[in-house]
């Protein structure tokens, strides 16, 4: 199982988080998408951050070895890399995708899923799935609690990596402002599948379903992509 957050990190009183709370929260999600050195601490004014960010890479490092790493495949990782004609290419994932399980008609077109770990795919499917709710808390605790309010068991959301630069002037859309298209959240993989951008978004950009299963507080949820082809550097990594 996941190791769990050590530190109070419900909203309790609206406070939100505390330091050591986001602190261990950002080491874990590094540590579990790093490889093959150790994510570097960052550097805030906060001693109880940093302290707290170094248990937490730990924690997630010794995970990702026991039940495989994730990968940090939205925000600066997805569109960094070599500019081509299919748009900017992301990282190697630092693991080998699995059989993605689903069934129906579009299964074929979606046969394997990536691992993946993050906050800006999980923030977009919070304000359209439960806008408002659990406001102070982190995003995938926040759509656990709604998921489970609202007896979902997985929601899905189509997502396109377009060429080109975000928008200069945020909208009020994360994935949108980080220079990603995305549909509709629902709770049908069929539906999800078939939705496609519109004519105003047909730039050159990669395809596939963000795919959320409920996973407590951590941040998880699945890539998978159209006709499970990911970029050509997403290739995965096996440890050595």
């Amino acid at each position: 199982m996941p190791q769990l957050n050590p530190f109070p990190h419900e909203s309790g009183g609206g406070l939100g988080p505390s330091d050591q709370a986001k602190g261990w929260h950002a080491g874990y999600v590094a540590g579990i998408s790093s490889y093959p050195e150790p994510p570097r601490t960052p550097l805030v004014r906060s001693g109880e951050f940093m302290a707290a960010f170094e248990q937490g890479a730990e924690a997630g490092r010794a995970d990702g070895l026991a039940e495989g790493r994730r990968w940090r495949w939205f925000g600066e990782d997805a569109r960094t890399g070599r500019a081509t004609a299919d748009g900017p290419q992301p990282p190697r994932s630092p693991a080998e995708p699995v059989e993605a399980g689903e069934d129906g008609p579009a299964a074929p077109h979606h046969p394997l899923a990536w691992r993946c770990v993050g906050e800006l795919a999980l923030w977009t499917m919070l304000e359209q799935f439960a806008p408002g709710a659990f406001e102070h808390d982190f995003a995938g605790l926040r759509l656990d609690r709604a998921c489970t309010d609202k007896g979902v068991a997985r929601l899905y959301l189509p997502v396109r990596l377009i060429a080109g630069d975000p928008p200069p002037e945020p909208a009020g859309d994360p994935l949108g402002d980080a220079g990603f298209w995305h549909g509709t959240v629902g709770d049908s993989f069929a539906e999800a599948a078939a939705e496609r951008p519109g004519p105003v978004t047909r730039a050159p950009g990669f395809l596939g379903l963000v795919r959320y299963t409920p996973a407590g507080e951590h941040d998880f949820w699945d890539m998978l992509p159209a006709d499970g082809r990911m970029p050509a550097r997403a290739a995965g990594r096996r440890d050595g």
